[in-house]
Formats: structure tokens, sequence, C-alpha cells
């Protein structure tokens, strides 16, 4: 019992500020300052803008619970009994922590050391070091690529959607939540890692070797759709500051340009600021809800159009999403559906849907808590579900390696006909 007395008071103390700070902030979070950006579940992840909540040190009682009597006799058990080498006591610390959090079966709901809390709370600022794909956790943990990139690294080395990848470096996946299996992929530009995967149709494991670089991630991208007459093109690849703006200035210029169409393109863009997705989806819609917020006790909160830039009320528009679409991306698509503004093309959207609460703890690490879901304005389920396109064009593999769009060329046939 010596090694567990010289420890308790500071593992009590970590464990029932980890169990306050699921309290604390809880109401107060600004819920209008992220659809799940901080939760996004790709590899861009949104991981600028971390905000901090610590815990309320008056929710901490003196002594700990009896629900925890069995983790004190577990912990005791080994430190008198073990034979081998003990592992750090931060890392018996983190691993109850880890699975406790994983006790509550949301990919989303994650703990995260105070190395890799570091790491995520850098601002991207446009840009990061990773592979260029969007990885999604499935239940039973298995963890999938759901989107590459054409010209990037990980599509470049062979990586494939659908693949779901077992190791990182030879590292495990088994057990990672969402943001470490991030983190072990992402590195400095210029380095290598092995993604081991299994693939439909191979019989066995693949191991490629992808070699990291800087993504520069371009906000807006527009252009008027050479050969397509009067059809201009915008894409948005995050909800991040400032991207409202850049859209109805896109837009405004393409207008100019003769643009009596658009095409808004939401394909592989992770989501962001919830404010952000107001704000665009105000470009296309004149009035009414956008999204609504729906909190633990069934409180909902229904987020309006912003009059603000509405430069798009009556344009003839089509939307492009696919599964790499998530968070504020699936806001948008929803609200435009909803309103029967606009068509939805493409494939099923990835389903996120639910808002995450950032703590830093007292060590430096992090926890996020689902706090809330979003529901379309007709009541619509996001979270898991998706959204699902008017038109379901799907893009296989085929078309990524051969360069082809069969999803833009719908959406332009759509704008086309009479």
């Amino acid at each position: 019992m010596k090694r567990l007395g010289q420890f308790l008071a500071k593992v009590v103390l970590f464990v029932l500020l980890l169990g306050g700070s699921f309290v604390a902030g809880m109401v107060f979070y600004a819920s209008y300052y992220g659809s799940g950006g901080a939760g996004s579940p790709l590899t861009a992840l949104s991981l600028a803008g971390v905000s901090a909540a610590g815990p309320d040190s008056e929710m901490i009682p003196a002594e700990p619970p009896v629900e925890l009597t069995t983790f004190w006799e577990a912990w005791s058990f080994l430190d008198e009994e073990f034979y081998g080498e003990f592992p750090a006591e931060t890392d018996r610390i983190y691993g109850a922590t880890r699975g406790m959090v994983a006790s509550f079966g949301d990919q989303h709901t994650t703990f995260i050391d105070p190395t890799r809390a570091a790491i995520m709370s850098e601002n991207i600022s446009g840009s990061f070091e990773g592979v260029g794909a969007t990885i999604r956790l499935e239940e039973g943990g298995r963890l999938v690529i759901a989107d590459t990139y054409p010209g990037r690294p990980a599509f470049d080395a062979g990586v494939r959607p659908g693949d779901v990848i077992v190791a990182v470096d030879s590292q495990s996946t088994e057990g990672l939540n969402l943001f470490e299996a991030v983190l072990l992929i992402r590195g400095p530009a210029g380095t290598d890692v092995v993604l081991t995967v299994f693939r439909e149709g191979e019989p066995g494991p693949l191991d490629i070797t992808v070699t990291r670089a800087k993504i520069e991630l371009e906000i807006v991208e527009s252009n008027m759709l050479e050969g397509s007459g009067n059809i201009g093109y915008v894409r948005l690849t995050q909800f991040s500051k400032g991207a409202s703006e850049r859209i109805a200035d896109a837009i405004e210029a393409l207008t100019e340009q003769g643009a009596e169409h658009i095409i808004f393109d939401l394909r592989s863009n992770p989501g962001g600021l919830l404010s952000e997705a107001i704000a665009v989806s105000s470009v296309f819609i004149k009035e009414g809800p956008i999204v609504i917020e729906k909190l633990r006790e069934g409180e909902e909160k229904i987020f309006e159009v912003k009059e603000e830039r509405q430069v798009a009320l009556d344009v003839p528009l089509v939307v492009l999403v696919n599964g790499g679409s998530a968070s504020a991306s699936e806001i948008v698509a929803g609200a435009i559906q909803d309103h029967e503004r606009g068509l939805v093309v493409g494939e099923t959207t990835f389903g996120k849907g639910t808002v995450q609460l950032p703590h830093r703890l007292s060590d430096g690490s992090e926890l996020r808590v689902t706090v809330a879901e979003w529901l379309t304005p007709a009541n619509r389920k996001i979270r898991g579900e998706g959204i699902t396109p008017d038109v379901i064009i799907e893009m296989t593999i085929e078309d990524l390696e051969t360069g082809l769009d069969p999803q833009l060329a719908e959406a332009i046939m759509a704008l086309s006909s009479p």
C-alpha cells in the first residue's frame, strides 16, 4: 500500500477534477463559436481556436465517492503484487481515464493527454502538416479512411477511401480515439509514415508508406465553369472565421462575370464554426431556421437566418456533398434541403451532428465532452445518419484516379436542364 499511499491524494484529485469538468461550463459554452469544429472527425480537425474551461475546485468532494472503491482496490492489488516493470504513474492515470471516457460510447467525447493536447491547440492558420486524408471511427473501433484528395500525399501513395487502418508505423490503432489516431498519423512535412490497412478484395494487410507534406487549405475557390455557359462554381473547404464573407464576395464576383446559376461544393469539408455555418446558409436562404440545437435536458435552441450578405437568395443552386462533408457542412446542406432552396447532389454526408465542449485539465490534458446535437430545420437527425442527397451519385476509385467528376457533371446537367 506504500505506493498507493504516496499517490492517492494526487490521483483522487485528478480523477475528481476530471469528474467536475463534466459539469463546469456545460451551460455556458459558446455554441455560436463552433459547430463541433474542435470535434470534427477529420485530419484537419479544425485544430485551431481550442478554448479552455477549467474545473471548478468547489465541486471536488473531500473524500472519494464509494463508487471508486473497486478502482482503488484494483490499484492497490497491482501496487502490491504486480511482478514486472511498473508503468509511469501518469500512464496508469491516463489509461484509467481513457477507459472511463470510452465507456460513454461516444467517439467524439475524448480524453487527450497533455502532449497531444498541446499539438491540437496550435493554430493551423489555413495549413497543416500531414497526409491529406480524412478519417472516421466506426462502431467497434474501426479506423476508416473517409476521403482522400488527389494530388495530396495519401492519395498519391495509394491510400483509398474505405481502407481500414489497423496500424501506424507498426503501432496498433486498437483502442485509440479519433484524435489520438489523427495525431499519430500527422507529423512534420518530409517525414514518412507507414499505414497498415485492410482493403476489401485484398487477401491481407497492405503497408503503404506516405511522405507527409504541408497541406495548404485554400478556404474558397471560385470560377466560371468552362463550357457551361452561365454556371459559377464555388468551393468552401472549411468554415473558418470570415468564410461567409469570402463566399458572398466570390458569388458577387461570379455574378458580375455572368453567372446565373451556382454550384456550391462542400465535399470533404470537415466543418468549423457554427456562426459561419449560419452566415453561409444565410447567403442562400431568405428567412427561417437554419439549425436546431438540442441539449441534454431536452431544451432546444433555434438558430435563425442572419440578414447580412444575402447575395444569392434566388439564384438556382446545387450543393455538392460526400462522405467527408461533416458538421457545419451538414448543417448548411440540411438547411438548404429543408428549405427546398436547392438540390443536394453527391453521397451521404459523414453524420457528425454533435458539438463538443473542450475542457483544459490541470496538467494540460484535455477532455472533450459532447454536450448537444444538431437537428435540421425539419427536426431531422444528423448524428449517425448524415444528410442524404436528393440525387445520389457515387465517386468511384476509378473516377478519382482518372480525374473524372460525375457528381459535378450531374450538378451541371441539373442546372442546365430547362
